[in-house]
């Protein structure tokens, strides 16, 4: 009787792991289907003390106060991108940032594709993360306005992220 119910109980549980991937796989491209109609976002967009090495690996700055000539560190995470496939059948995510600067005084400057990014990948990579760093090493001292947007190269989608910063 033993044998017989680990046995009963072996079959029911295989026969609902594969309901489970299904069901996984079915909810995979919902989200999937989620994220291509959601508006881009960028999540845990802040300064930082120095470079992500990988998606999450950030070490938030302690302040935005600058001093003349020290180099900007930014990180974020683009989400919703568009995940179209190239001819070779592979995804290729894409996007380029510009940056904005608004100064004292109402000065401003604009900088379009500061950094273009493509990726061909063979899965829908979702853990993509912006390493962004400026040098204002001729800017005068005073509060400035910087915001970085990210076009998404494959679709008319768009995300804005800034944050004020102070140059001593």
């Amino acid at each position: 009787m033993p044998r017989m119910l680990l046995a009963l109980a072996t079959l029911v549980v295989a026969s609902l792991v594969p309901a489970h991937a299904a069901d996984i796989e079915a909810l995979e491209r919902q989200l999937e289907q989620a994220r291509d109609a959601a508006p881009m976002v960028i999540k845990s967009f802040m300064t930082v003390a120095k470079p992500a090495k990988y998606f999450g690996d950030y070490e938030p700055r302690k302040n935005n106060v600058y001093r003349r000539g020290e180099k900007l560190y930014f990180y974020g995470e683009p989400k919703n991108l568009a995940f179209p496939k190239n001819a070779k059948g592979l995804f290729e995510p894409a996007f380029e940032v510009d940056v904005e600067i608004g100064g004292p005084e109402g000065k401003a400057m604009k900088q379009t594709k500061l950094v273009s990014f493509r990726l061909p990948t063979r899965s829908r990579v979702q853990d993509i993360f912006l390493n962004l760093s400026l040098s204002l090493s001729s800017a005068p001292p005073g509060k400035y306005n910087v915001k970085f947007i990210v076009r998404d190269s494959n679709s008319t989608k768009s995300a804005a992220a800034g944050t004020d910063i102070t140059i001593k």
